[in-house]
């Protein structure tokens, strides 16, 4: 699940960072300066090391944990040209808390999810071999994010009042607002996925705020996020009036001996011959595995294919070419239309089977989205009234 950092856009910047905090011109140069500093000393770093970047490896030798902390490490040092290395280490740790949340919340549900990578000034993402299988299973692993990473905010923000130690507070800031930011009704930030469980006419709510919040930032980011979404709603919107489903037609190669055609007493298809095959679609009860056994007449199965749950329509043959090295197979192109179950398909457009939700999980999930986005609106406006101060008094 894509997460879409605020901090690109334009008047989402935390208070301790305003100009009317009393950060002067001297400071801000000042911290370009350090910046500066800090990339030209990174860079000698770099080539002192060699190009080999050796002491990469013990991480990598921690496999997906390695990768995921290799990012992290790019983030904070990218993030700390901008910001002091306080906030940058603190922003990369809140993204961490709230990607854990998706992780665990999509274990819980038994969905093989990959550890978490981040990406500079985007944010972060885990993604999911397979979709879930229903609106209330993608509504969960969506909600855990915010949940869990709301927590950890909470939990920084009590060390802030426990300590007095000022940066807590601003990072505690960092925390509500992504997570507040990522409930925006919006596919495929997790507002977007929650409200499947709720109403999908939040999507059009979503539309429309988050046009709003385009207008005011001027974010290019928001604005791809935001376009992909209006696209991905037009496109539901349109396939629901006009009953269509979501069907995709795929291709593939089969090479088949040409003794077989020979010895079946068949002659070998023409190469721009066409015609229907039959197939046959069915669930193997040993391996729990859908199977497609494609066919052709006289000689049988042609091909056996694995790894999908969806629905096969038609198998056709509609090129026919010799393969081998001395033209002893012949390849046949087979085009198979199919329509892929809801966890296959990523995007809006699923069978309303998928977004069938009991009236009281709609009400669950109600109470929870929105109890979660007041709360983190409520704790914004509370340290709104923090003493934060200027970068250069985060800076200790």
């Amino acid at each position: 699940m894509s997460k879409v950092s605020p901090w690109h856009m334009k008047g989402s910047q935390n208070r301790a960072y305003r100009e009317d905090d009393g950060l002067n011109d001297e400071n801000r140069s000042k911290g370009r300066r350090n910046g500066w500093k800090w990339a030209g000393g990174l860079a000698a770093l770099l080539l002192s090391l060699g190009g080999k970047l050796k002491f990469i490896l013990p991480l990598l030798k921690l496999g997906k944990a390695g990768g995921t902390l290799i990012s992290m490490l790019v983030s904070v040092g990218a993030y700390a040209l901008v910001f002091p290395w306080t906030m940058a280490i603190g922003l990369v740790i809140m993204i961490f808390i709230h990607e854990m949340g998706h992780v665990l919340a999509a274990r819980r549900k038994g969905l093989d999810v990959s550890a978490p990578a981040f990406i500079p000034f985007v944010g972060a993402l885990i993604t999911l071999k397979k979709q879930p299988r229903d609106a209330v299973t993608e509504a969960f692993v969506a909600y855990a994010g915010p949940l869990v990473g709301t927590l950890g905010a909470v939990a920084c923000y009590a060390l802030a009042v426990v300590t007095d130690y000022l940066p807590f507070y601003a990072i505690a800031a960092i925390g509500f607002l992504i997570n507040l930011f990522n409930l925006l009704p919006i596919h495929p930030l997790d507002g977007g996925r929650i409200v499947t469980a709720i109403s999908r006419w939040l999507w059009a709510v979503g539309l429309v705020v988050g046009l709003i919040l385009v207008l005011y930032t001027f974010s290019p980011l928001l604005f791809l996020v935001w376009l992909i979404f209006a696209w991905q709603l037009w496109e539901f919107y349109v396939a629901r009036r006009r009953g269509k489903q979501n069907k995709v037609t795929g291709v593939i190669k089969v090479d088949v001996e040409r003794r077989s055609f020979e010895e079946a007493g068949l002659l070998v298809p023409g190469e721009e011959h066409r015609r229907d095959l039959p197939f046959s679609l069915f669930c193997d009860v040993a391996t729990r595995e859908h199977r497609l056994e494609i066919a052709y007449p006289g000689l049988g199965v042609i091909h056996t294919a694995t790894g999908f749950g969806g629905t096969v329509e038609r198998v056709r043959l509609v090129r026919t070419q010799p393969a081998g090295t001395d033209g002893e197979k012949v390849r046949l192109h087979l085009l198979v239309d199919y329509i892929p179950s809801s966890e296959e398909s990523p995007g809006l457009l699923k069978s309303e089977e998928y977004y069938s939700v009991p009236p009281l999980t709609r009400v669950g999930y109600g109470i929870a989205y929105f109890g979660l986005a007041a709360f983190l609106i409520f704790m914004l406006a509370v340290l709104g009234q923090a003493p934060l101060q200027s970068p250069a008094a985060v800076q200790g």
